[in-house]
């Protein structure tokens, strides 16, 4: 998303902010995969690998199944829209990056250490807060990204902070989002601002690219959620598996063709999956 990308860069720029860093995840959830990309690196800001990144790597392999699946028709638009020269950037990215030593250690992963779809949230348990932090820096801070809802939260000496997304916020508020960070005596204060951008204008730029034509039914449902900032692909997968047989293939990949997604889609009723809220007691997944 350029539009919220540049719009949260304008709104750095006004805060006394003196390093940038990115969680991972710039493509394949908005139109403009290339131009994020392309901006990230121009600005040479330290990033992470999301698991939007390491789906690039699997497509390397012309024989990965998921390039006869049509709901990875958005990740195969965006890995043969990129350049060889951008893919493999995005994938030697590494998944954790040591950002501050000393008091208060502050680290990045996408969404936890080893794991690039790890589900961190209020739901977890001490023995879950301790495999965590297990192998970081005693007393470290860590910040994760993946579900788009910003949360943080106290654990003994550690802290987890997650960040708001800049570009597909699933909270309701359709503003660009971004984490600062300030080190204080202990640990770290944590600020989300959310910035306006011209979300109509993104919506509009987006419904007219061949990211929307070539993704599909998964490309319309991550217009939906931009439009919305409402998580729309979990509930829709939900109905899916309700509608039609999960079809496992031999790599543990599951696939559904262009027909059974659109047939799946005309029987889509969001309202009738509880909200998303990743904290929440309650979950669908």
């Amino acid at each position: 998303n350029i539009r919220a990308l540049d719009a949260v860069l304008a709104d750095i720029v006004k805060q006394d902010i003196n390093a940038v860093v990115c969680n991972g995840d710039f493509v394949t959830s908005s139109a403009h995969s290339v131009e994020v990309v392309d901006r990230i690196r121009q600005l040479g800001f330290p990033s992470t690998r999301g698991n939007h990144e390491r789906y690039l790597q699997e497509l390397a392999d012309p024989a990965n199944e998921k390039w006869q699946q049509a709901n990875w028709a958005p990740t195969i638009h965006d890995y043969q829209v990129l350049s060889a020269d951008a893919r493999q950037w995005l994938i030697e990215l590494p998944d954790i990056l040591l950002l501050c030593d000393g008091e208060a250690p502050l680290v990045m992963t996408h969404a936890a250490p080893g794991n690039d779809v790890a589900r961190v949230t209020a739901q977890h348990t001490d023995d879950d807060w301790r495999v965590l932090f297990a192998d970081l820096p005693k007393s470290a801070a860590l910040v994760g990204s993946h579900l788009h809802w910003y949360w943080q939260h106290q654990w003994k000496d550690n802290q987890f902070v997650r960040t708001p997304p800049v570009g597909l916020p699933l909270d309701g508020d359709r503003r660009a989002g971004y984490l600062v960070l300030r080190r204080q005596e202990k640990g770290w204060s944590t600020e989300q601002r959310r910035v306006e951008y011209d979300v109509e204008g993104e919506l509009a730029s987006f419904r007219q690219s061949d990211f929307y034509q070539e993704g599909g039914v998964i490309g319309h449902l991550f217009w939906e959620e931009l439009r919305t900032a409402r998580w729309r692909l979990v509930p829709f997968f939900s109905h899916l598996r309700q509608v039609f047989p999960i079809k496992k293939l031999s790599r543990g990949v599951t696939g559904y063709n262009s027909e059974t997604l659109q047939a799946a889609l005309q029987t889509f009723d969001p309202a009738q999956f509880p909200e998303y809220h990743p904290d929440a007691l309650s979950d669908f997944s």
